[in-house]
């Protein structure tokens, strides 16, 4: 849980200000608002890059985020960021990205979790070179590695930052479906300005608007009142 919490950049005017948010397993909780309004930042916050100036995080309801060990943190977090890193190699390793696995392992992975249409779309599978000595991908294609990338770790938490940008309707529609497959094992947190998928998906939606978290709910409760929220589908 993120309970008042402030941030600024340094020498800057506050960014975010008294946000309070719950992140909890068995929900899939968004944050949007528009760009620029601070939801990536707080993604990064939450991923230990930056210092916040008041509040606190808690885990589990007991550990101050800070005071966890950061390698034991980042271990049981996945991020699927903006910006893909598509490294040289092939796709089992660009899903790997140094842990170890055997063939079977990554095979019976990529059946369970249904990935194995997209990777039978690519020349040699999951052996596919890629990045610039390789085949070129697709955005949609660098979003799906990223998302086996980030589920082969099995995280307890997961942050997505607009990780469906450049999908199809079909591919995000899978993605969205997985995510409700994995989300009693996994808190996730999906950050995005692209609200039109989570009407269906989401559990819980935060709205954040002029530095803070000016209301909370699902879309039922959103189209209750005046929102960046209600505003997009109204607009619809």
């Amino acid at each position: 849980s993120i309970q008042n919490l402030s941030f600024r950049f340094a020498g800057r005017s506050e960014l975010l200000h008294d946000i309070n948010i719950e992140i909890e397993k068995g929900k899939l909780t968004a944050i949007v608002g528009e760009s620029g309004s601070g939801k990536s930042t707080l993604g990064q916050i939450l991923q230990r890059f930056y210092l916040f100036e008041k509040g606190q995080i808690i885990l589990n309801d007991k550990h101050k985020l800070n005071n966890v060990n950061l390698k034991d943190y980042r271990d049981l977090l996945a991020v699927i960021p903006q910006e893909i890193m598509i490294f040289n190699g092939t796709v089992i390793d660009n899903i790997l990205i140094g842990s170890e696995s055997t063939a079977e392992r990554m095979s019976s992975f990529i059946h369970e979790y249904g990935f194995d249409f997209y990777i039978n779309q690519l020349p040699q599978g999951l052996m596919t070179i890629v990045g610039e000595e390789g085949i070129n991908l697709s955005g949609g294609q660098k979003q799906i590695i990223a998302l086996a990338r980030a589920l082969y770790k099995k995280p307890q938490f997961l942050i997505l930052d607009e990780a469906t940008s450049a999908m199809d309707r079909n591919t995000e529609n899978f993605t969205m479906q997985l995510l409700q497959k994995i989300k009693t094992d996994c808190a996730i947190l999906f950050i995005s300005h692209r609200l039109n998928k989570l009407k269906n998906i989401a559990d819980l939606i935060y709205v954040l608007e002029n530095r803070t978290i000016s209301k909370s709910g699902c879309h039922k409760k959103l189209m209750e009142t005046k929102n960046f929220y209600s505003e997009y589908w109204k607009e619809e």
